[in-house]
């Protein structure tokens, strides 16, 4: 089978991944919630730090958000310690996750879709995928 034309793209940009996650410091101020690449047309990549969320966020619930055209992105982290499984709510305004009694209540930029959008929780990752109107 001939090589895709985006493997080499692809293999460099997963070394890079690497190289970044193996040398954060590894102090109580460091943490890596996910990664969402988000393919289109033209434009400039952008990184969104998480803290430009924190304002918004209880302190017991970190999560990120990212908007594209059709789209937002919501990624949250579970810590280990927790025991249930998250209850995740989304309405066409607001999502909001709940884990061990604690919550967070994100207010969504546009309105979205409810019933087109989903959750996916892996490794201790929260997906949330809300498709807009």
């Amino acid at each position: 089978m001939p090589n895709e034309p985006n493997d080499d793209l692809f293999k460099n940009f997963a070394k890079v991944m690497e190289d970044i996650l193996s040398n954060l410091s590894l102090d109580e101020n460091t943490r890596f919630v996910g990664c969402t690449i988000i393919t289109g047309q033209g434009g400039e990549p952008r990184f969104i730090p998480l803290d430009e969320f924190e304002a918004e966020m209880p302190d017991d619930i970190d999560y990120e958000m990212i908007e594209s055209p059709d789209r937002i992105y919501i990624t949250a982290e579970i810590s280990p310690e927790t025991e249930a499984i998250p209850d995740i709510d989304i309405q066409p305004d607001t999502v909001k996750i709940s884990i061990d009694g604690k919550e967070a209540v994100i207010e969504l930029p546009c309105l979205i879709h409810a019933g087109q959008s989903f959750s996916n929780i892996k490794n201790g990752v929260i997906d949330i995928i809300c498709e807009k109107l």
